[in-house]
């Protein structure tokens, strides 16, 4: 008897190795993987702009990367005393402009030098809602600005394949694997975020259908319709519990690891174990 739909997932044309260079953008989930890949010691950047979740800002950000461009003073907004930038996390945001203005460019040009030496390059889009800021356009986080100085709408198909059909040639030398949230934006409600989830769906497999090089990790398939249940999600009912993530790494490292990097896995997590016991029983003597 059946109690689950396995999700088929072939192997991947290409290995990751713990000598490959990784960059990691996009939504919450992206943490999650890019978490799994630091503690298994993978060469791994995460989110230069902090968190994101619409594909068009994951795209704008892009942009400036490749480009080098840095953000300036005009960019930045001020709010509850601190500054803050609508193409970047609060994590970014700062009492103090200089400060503020001086991280966010530190983390840009750390970024363009890791695209640069990049092997892989995986994106995870977590919505197709957007909220537009006055004479800014889409933002990448609100920064609990009054939502009555947004405006809210559904992005089409045709404008996320546009905001990525201008960097196609700057990312033609590396393997870009998309990958859709499984985290439910049920503020959005529940019919909203299905149509949200099925606009990415349907963005991402034009844009692998046209470039040999861009390829689909299903993480949102698995958790959606193999684990599909609420006990692998956490009390809020939205984001995935540890269990659920660890199952997605599993799927994760049979796409994309060889049995050498499997080995290596093996060998850190054993040591990884015993610093763990080590830890313990040094907290217990002392």
């Amino acid at each position: 008897m059946k109690f689950t739909t396995p999700v088929t997932i072939p192997k991947s044309e290409f290995n990751i190795s713990h000598q490959s260079p990784l960059l990691l953008m996009g939504s919450c989930f992206s943490q999650n993987m890019e978490k799994k890949l630091v503690d298994n010691k993978f060469n791994v950047t995460i989110n230069p702009n902090g968190i994101i979740y619409n594909p068009i800002s994951i795209a704008n950000t892009l942009t400036r990367i490749i480009k080098n461009e840095p953000y300036k003073e005009q960019e930045l907004v001020q709010f509850n005393n601190k500054w803050v930038s609508f193409h970047h996390h609060g994590s970014f945001s700062s009492h103090d402009k200089t400060e503020c203005l001086t991280q966010i460019n530190s983390s840009l040009r750390n970024a363009h030098q890791e695209l640069k030496a990049c092997n892989t390059l995986f994106i995870t889009m977590g919505s197709a809602w957007v909220y537009e800021y006055e004479n800014f356009g889409i933002v990448a986080n609100c920064h609990k600005i009054p939502n009555k100085q947004f405006c809210k709408r559904l992005l089409s198909v045709k404008e996320i394949l546009s905001s990525f059909d201008s960097i196609k040639k700057e990312l033609k030398s590396i393997n870009v694997v998309f990958t859709v949230s499984p985290v439910r934006h049920i503020k959005d409600g529940l019919h909203e975020n299905n149509l949200s989830k099925s606009t990415l769906q349907l963005a991402i497999n034009n844009l692998v259908e046209q470039h040999d090089n861009y390829s689909y990790f299903q993480a949102y398939e698995i958790v959606i319709d193999e684990l599909r249940d609420y006990r692998f999600y956490k009390n809020d009912l939205v984001h995935p519990t540890e269990m659920a993530i660890n199952y997605v790494w599993g799927k994760f490292a049979e796409t994309y690891f060889n049995q050498a990097t499997t080995n290596l896995n093996k060998q850190i997590e054993k040591i990884r174990d015993q610093l763990r016991l080590f830890l313990v029983v040094l907290e217990v003597n002392y």
